[in-house]
């Protein structure tokens, strides 16, 4: 079969065998994924996330240790900060895979539920910590629950340059 190349206004030519919708706009097909497939690439993400979180918490107890001259409550509070994030993104791995079970709206409504839940379990800690470890194991866990979202935005460096990545 041979491929169409048609020309457009700007002098470029293209092979034509993806869709376009109305006003010629692109329309792209996403690949099918099996559901092996889709549990292979959340699983491998989520280890992807946990190894940023440990990077991202060594690097915190580094620097914060030598700002606060060792503070125990510091390290506490950010290793507990650490467990809560790794447990958040395991809860959310788990929910993603429950909500693509669901139809659409049900998926919605799941999937906002665990997030008020993980929300609370975040509140939860924090409050904990205020309680157990006064100021500077505030400040850690904190920082260590935040590692989940600076995590989350090395995602794409870390996926590139992690070892254990099975997909790519």
């Amino acid at each position: 079969m041979e491929e169409e190349k048609q020309e457009h206004t700007t002098g470029w030519s293209y092979d034509f065998d993806e869709e376009y919708g109305e006003n010629n706009e692109f329309v792209e097909q996403a690949p099918v994924l099996t559901r092996a497939e889709q549990e292979a690439q959340v699983k491998q993400t989520l280890l992807d996330l946990y190894a940023g979180i440990a990077v991202g918490v060594v690097l915190l107890l580094v620097i914060g240790n030598l700002i606060l001259r060792g503070s125990l409550y510091f390290t506490l509070g950010t290793l507990a900060g650490a467990i809560t994030a790794a447990c958040l993104a395991g809860y959310m791995y788990h929910s993603v895979l429950v909500a693509t079970e669901y139809p659409e709206k049900q998926a919605a409504g799941y999937m906002k539920r665990s997030s008020v839940i993980r929300m609370v379990i975040m509140i939860a800690v924090i409050g904990a910590s205020v309680f157990f470890l006064g100021k500077h194991g505030l400040f850690g866990t904190v920082l260590g629950t935040l590692s989940l979202k600076l995590s989350a935005l090395l995602w794409p460096v870390i996926h590139k340059y992690n070892p254990f990545t099975r997909v790519k």
